[in-house]
């Protein structure tokens, strides 16, 4: 086993909303010196329209983020490279429920949008910061990032081909992890870095009272599934390819 962090590898995860990632992000903490992870607001800091820079990439053991595959693309050669995804529709939910906390509401327009709007109107609303937590997310951030302006960028590119950039990025990392198989996507990336398993895998910032999909009106899971019809295809692409991304 791993004793020290100067035998790991650099180790870079693209962090995508509510997947578990905060479980492992902390888990990591426990491993490595504060000095050594940079992880999610950690990068906040920084202007959307630049690279991420170089001399953090570059020194830190534990680089964690809600960023997109184009801000981590120089630096994937060589490094353990992890993401994870989740049911689409799950994970809309649980979002949901995430914007109602205080912090999330203090900080973020589309929390104050879904505490305004209620779910229902959540799931039909338009507005930018709705529709870029909303729309095909999780296939956004790994063809490029999920934020506007990326959108406008490539609003040519078709739902087919930005679905296939997703998957080729995907081939890429060195994990793929589904939210619903945590524990066991945990102990394989554990062992696959030579570290000890922990005595109970993670749990962090786990979801009290979550949304149930019985609770939701039928109407709004279908709007809800219909805005994510390529997150469905990928996750699906996901669970028949798991030998080609690392399980």
């Amino acid at each position: 086993m791993v004793s020290t962090a100067d035998a790991l590898p650099k180790i870079l995860f693209l962090h995508i909303a509510k997947t578990a990632g905060t479980s492992l992000v902390e888990h990591f903490r426990t491993l490595l010196p504060e000095d050594a992870i940079a992880s999610h607001g950690d990068f906040l800091q920084y202007p959307r329209d630049k690279p991420l820079p170089a001399h953090e990439m570059e020194q830190k053991k534990f680089v964690s983020g809600h960023f997109g595959y184009r801000h981590i693309t120089p630096y994937l050669d060589g490094a353990f490279s992890i993401t994870f995804l989740r049911d689409p529709v799950a994970r809309a939910l649980s979002f949901y429920k995430f914007c109602m906390h205080p912090g999330m509401q203090k900080s973020f327009a589309v929390a104050r949008a879904a505490q305004s709007l209620g779910l229902d109107g959540y799931a039909q609303s338009l507005l930018p910061e709705v529709a870029g937590m909303l729309d095909n997310q999780q296939t956004w951030q790994l063809a490029s990032m999920y934020w506007e302006e990326d959108r406008r960028a490539m609003k040519s590119v078709s739902d087919e081909d930005l679905l296939n950039l997703a998957k080729e990025h995907l081939l890429r990392f060195s994990y793929v992890g589904l939210t619903e198989t945590f524990p066991k996507d945990f102990s394989v990336i554990m062992n696959r870095l030579g570290l000890a398993m922990p005595t109970t895998v993670p749990q962090h910032y786990v979801t009290a009272k979550p949304v149930a999909r019985e609770d939701v009106s039928a109407a709004t899971l279908k709007l809800l599934a219909n805005r994510q019809q390529l997150d469905q295809q990928l996750i699906e692409w996901v669970g028949q390819n798991r030998a080609l991304l690392g399980a």
